[in-house]
C-alpha cells in the first residue's frame, strides 16, 4: 500500500511540474497551432501516425479503465461526470486532440508526443500518463484545461 502511494505521489508530482511551465496562453505569440477534438473528430482522413479505430490505452498505457478501451474517435466524442472517471473522460478528449496536433507534419503544436516541447513542456504522453497514476480528479481536469487551451492556440492550419 506503501509503495502504491508512493507512485502516485511520484506522478502527481509530476503533474503539477507541468503546471508550472509557461501558461498556454503565453504560447500564442510563438505562432503555435492547435486543432481541436471537434475538428479531428470530423476529418479523420487528416489523422496521422495514428487511427480511429486505435485504442486510448495503448498511446495512454495508464489510462483509467474507462477510457482505455475506448477508441481513439470514440475518446474525441468527449463527455464527463462525476469523480474520476468522470475527469478521466475529459482528459481522454483533450489528450487525444493533443496527441494528434503532435503527430501531425502540419500542425506548430507546442507538445511533443516524448520529449520537450515549447517552453519546455514535458512529454505529451508521460504527462498524460502521469496525470492518469494519480487517480485525481483535480489533476486530471487541471492537464484537460491546460491541453484544450493548447488544442485551441489558434485557427486550425488544416482547415
Amino acid at each position: 500500500m506503501i509503495k502504491i502511494i508512493k507512485i502516485a505521489l511520484v506522478a502527481f508530482a509530476a503533474v503539477i511540474a507541468t503546471m508550472s511551465v509557461a501558461p498556454a496562453a503565453q504560447a500564442v505569440g510563438t505562432g503555435h497551432e492547435g486543432c481541436t477534438p471537434g475538428y479531428w473528430k470530423n476529418h479523420t482522413d487528416n489523422w496521422q501516425e495514428a487511427a480511429p479505430g486505435d485504442l486510448f490505452g495503448a498511446a495512454f498505457t495508464s489510462a483509467r479503465a474507462n477510457v482505455a478501451g475506448k477508441t481513439l474517435l470514440q475518446s474525441l466524442q468527449g463527455g464527463g461526470g462525476s469523480g474520476a472517471d468522470g475527469a478521466a473522460k475529459v482528459l481522454a478528449r483533450a489528450a487525444t486532440a493533443a496527441f494528434l496536433n503532435a503527430a501531425h507534419d502540419g500542425v506548430g503544436y507546442p507538445w511533443r508526443r516524448v520529449g520537450a516541447g515549447e517552453d519546455g513542456r514535458p512529454g505529451l504522453v508521460s504527462t498524460v500518463n502521469a496525470a492518469f497514476a494519480t487517480g485525481s480528479r483535480a489533476a486530471m481536469l487541471d492537464l484537460a484545461s491546460r491541453l484544450d487551451t493548447d488544442n485551441n492556440l489558434a485557427e486550425c492550419p488544416l482547415n
